[in-house]
């Protein structure tokens, strides 16, 4: 794991066969990841039942502060 990385918990589910199959080309026709497509499903959740949701800023690399 990179020391950049924010999301460093892992849930592990079990799917049926053509619920990973629609998972996967969903998120691929949509040009996403799958964890990215199940995240932003859980955040709308979370919206929706009034949950407040703050990502984590993304840290910026040194080499890319002396670029601007």
């Amino acid at each position: 794991m990179t020391p950049y990385r924010f999301r460093p918990n892992l849930i592990h589910i079990y799917l049926h066969q053509e619920e990973d199959k629609f998972l996967r080309s969903y998120a691929e026709s949509n040009f996403l990841t799958v964890s990215e497509l199940v995240r932003g499903w859980i955040h709308e959740v979370m919206k929706h039942e009034g949950y407040k949701i703050n990502e984590p800023s993304l840290l910026k690399l040194e080499s890319e502060k002396g670029r601007k």
